[in-house]
């Protein structure tokens, strides 16, 4: 009973802080907005698309005086760049701010995964990354601690080399400064807790992965708020209002959270259309812009462009597509290797857009393939 009602004044406590700690979610007035979707540790091509952009210079600098650049998640796992991201996307904030623009980084399922301890994505690079003078002392420290546990739990155990090489495999040398860096209080863990999950700038909202139904009523803040206690919390699954119940998945963890939902993405758009609706008018917006479900190699409109999907696959992992969503005059453009391209919107048709994509990605299956099915008339098998 006592350690319960510790997790419960720690969680609360947690939440107060997250309260004092809210930051600014919605802003009007924006004249030029870029989005870019998850960029998975590849830091090279994320430059690359930063300054095709126009946000920074060769010295990655922000030039882009007072644009809203919204980053949507996902910086980190598959790839070994994340340190550099994180620093790169840091220096960018303050200088945004000293131009009159701004820098959102948002919140994505592999930032919170990383926090978590749910470490199936991270690149071996990751860990390299942060290697020091300090490493071997830290994992002998971290072993150590392992097999008290051990013995704690089985005082029979046997404790000889295999355990240890079994050990080092699992835990190799960085391990321990990474777990410290994605801590709450760690450089990492700290600087993300910061951010928000959706934000709002002018009629667009954007987010990692979607709105669900049981999410809709929830306001832009309240979600903000939830998730960065959970944050906190380390995952905590007790009550919030309106949040999951003990023993159940919290707002940040559940596959209808908006870390992680993909209806929107994914769903066939008449089965999804009433959620679409609500999402809409609850938030009073024209349209969502979503990372978190690769698409087509570029920037993806669905629902006649009131749902953009933007996740192009810009890390090497996902095959290097260098895709960013420009929004200015309201008008949506598609910047994909430094060319622009009109997205369609409401009736316009697709299959233009697609094919002049597709003269810059000429590598990617998956345009080629969205391509042949629309050439394809109804009725007719599409040609494998």
């Amino acid at each position: 009973m006592r350690k319960t009602a510790l997790r419960l004044v720690l969680f609360y406590l947690s939440l107060l802080f997250a309260l004092q700690a809210t930051a600014e979610d919605q802003w009007q007035g924006v004249q030029r907005i870029v989005a870019v979707g998850d960029v998975h540790g590849d830091f090279e091509h994320f430059v690359d698309v930063l300054r095709n952009a126009g946000l920074i210079n060769r010295r990655r600098n922000w030039i882009a005086e007072d644009t809203h650049f919204v980053q949507v998640g996902d910086l980190p796992d598959r790839g070994p760049d994340t340190d550099k991201i994180i620093e790169l996307m840091q220096k960018l904030e303050e200088q945004a701010e000293r131009a009159g623009g701004m820098v959102h980084a948002l919140l994505g399922n592999h930032e919170v995964m990383n926090i978590y301890g749910d470490l199936r994505y991270v690149h071996p690079g990751e860990y390299e990354a942060l290697r020091s003078g300090q490493s071997r002392r830290l994992r002998n420290d971290f072993y150590d601690r392992y097999v008290a546990q051990v013995l704690a739990n089985d005082p029979e155990a046997t404790i000889d080399d295999a355990l240890r090489d079994q050990f080092n495999a699992q835990v190799p040398l960085g391990f321990v400064e990474h777990r410290a860096a994605w801590s709450t209080r760690g450089p990492f863990g700290s600087w993300v807790v910061g951010h928000n999950t959706v934000i709002k700038i002018n009629r667009t909202l954007f987010l990692h992965g979607g709105i669900a139904p049981d999410v809709v009523g929830k306001s832009i803040r309240e979600i903000n708020d939830q998730i960065r206690a959970e944050l906190q919390g380390g995952g905590s699954a007790d009550a919030l209002s309106g949040g999951a119940g003990a023993g159940q998945p919290s707002l940040s963890e559940t596959e209808t959270g908006p870390l992680w939902y993909r209806g929107l993405a994914q769903n066939d758009e008449a089965a999804e259309q009433a959620n679409l609706d609500a999402v809409l008018e609850f938030y009073d917006v024209d349209r969502i812009v979503l990372g978190h479900t690769p698409s087509l190699s570029t920037i993806l409109p669905r629902f006649d462009g009131k749902v953009i999907l933007i996740d192009t696959g810009i890390s090497e992992y996902y095959g290097g597509q260098l895709g960013s969503l420009l929004i200015e005059n309201n008008e949506l453009i598609a910047l994909q290797r430094g060319e622009t391209f009109k997205i369609p919107t409401g009736e316009e048709p697709l299959l233009p857009y697609f094919k002049a994509i597709l003269e810059v990605e000429s590598k990617s299956s998956s345009l080629q393939q969205i391509i042949l099915n629309l050439e394809t008339p109804p009725g007719q098998s599409t040609p494998q």
